[in-house]
């Protein structure tokens, strides 16, 4: 398979967009909440091109952020009427599509609204969306469309990435790690890797090679060697590093036969107050294997309520797989799709 780039003539500058303006000028000052007044005095009838569209975006998107899905699910509807190849609109009518429980019709938004129509991010989603509903080969599709921008860039360093708009390299990799290891088949995956470390620079694919032998084999003791001597070089140079500690002592307690000790890798370690907040929510998850481990049904009842209290959408695939815990939150995905059947 080839991840290339098609060559295409850029296009012309945008025009200012007032609706765009409006909303970002009432964002700045605090007063988004002012934003459906300011769009009830245009009459979108009157509006063109990009205008038109970001004025049923954003309609749409006041309820959505409401908490009114029934309205928002409405409003986008007709911005999809009224502006039919806006790729970002059939992405927002997708995800309502989406929490009413029609996949199907998710599903023909999402394949209408891909990258780069899209912002990288909304790709992600996508695949998230699409890793919940259990089709790896629409997640897998929604990803790869990122892939020939790594390749034509060439350079992976996460803040040349970022100023670019793009996820990391390694975020997009784990995506498709996800989908190969719940597919038994890491043929694709392989080929990919092997193209980005011969043709792109500054990323550590020592590292991501150790990664991809853990999720292909379950041997983890290359990339655990890893972990520690990143661990080490984080707190000697003062970094946060429970990342790399989550990582490592889950590892750790998915290996041992000893519960006392599996209990303690994952409740002990201190999170420091600039690590990821999630990382709580991750080893909540560990905790919930753990008890499924040793049989502790009634225990993993009681996490397992507490974590989708916490994580309603399970954990994107990426942080899944990267955390070891893929497998195991397959089995929370029945509870996610009955609050979908109820919410539709």
């Amino acid at each position: 398979m080839i991840w290339k780039r098609k060559q295409k003539h850029e296009p012309p500058p945008p025009a200012e967009n007032r609706i765009d303006a409006i909303a970002n000028c009432l964002q700045q000052e605090g007063k988004i909440d002012q934003l459906q007044a300011e769009l009830e005095k245009f009459d979108p009838n009157s509006l063109g091109g990009v205008e038109r569209e970001s004025w049923y975006q954003l309609y749409g998107i006041v309820p959505f952020q409401q908490g009114n899905r029934s309205l928002a699910f409405e409003r986008f509807q007709e911005g999809v009427r009224q502006c039919p190849d806006s790729a970002l609109m059939l992405f927002s009518l997708g995800q309502e599509h989406e929490f009413r429980g029609a996949i199907d019709q998710m599903f023909e938004c999402f394949d209408n609204a891909l990258f780069p129509t899209v912002p990288a991010q909304y790709a992600l989603a996508e695949a998230r969306y699409a890793y919940l509903w259990g089709r790896t080969d629409k997640g897998w599709s929604y990803v790869e469309s990122l892939m020939p921008v790594y390749f034509d860039l060439k350079i992976l360093d996460t803040t040349f990435l970022h100023i670019r708009g793009l996820p990391f390299f390694q975020q997009s990799w784990a995506y498709l790690a996800a989908f190969s290891q719940l597919d038994g088949d890491f043929t694709m995956l392989n080929e990919l890797t092997c193209i980005a470390e011969k043709e792109c620079s500054y990323f550590d694919f020592e590292y991501l090679k150790a990664e991809l032998d853990g999720f292909r084999s379950g041997d983890f003791s290359v990339l655990k060697e890893m972990l520690r001597s990143s661990i080490q070089e984080s707190e000697t140079s003062s970094f946060p590093c429970g990342y790399q500690a989550m990582r490592l002592n889950i590892l750790l307690a998915q290996e041992t036969e000893d519960t006392n000790e599996a209990t303690r890798l994952l409740e002990t370690l201190t999170l420091a107050p600039n690590d990821f907040p999630w990382l709580d929510d991750i080893r909540l998850l560990a905790k919930c294997e753990q008890a499924s481990k040793v049989g502790n049904f009634e225990i993993e009842a009681q996490l397992r309520g507490e974590f989708m209290s916490r994580q309603p959408l399970l954990f994107e695939p990426d942080n899944a797989i990267n955390f070891n815990l893929l497998k195991y939150q397959e089995n929370l995905k029945h509870e996610f799709r009955q609050t979908r059947q109820r919410d539709g």
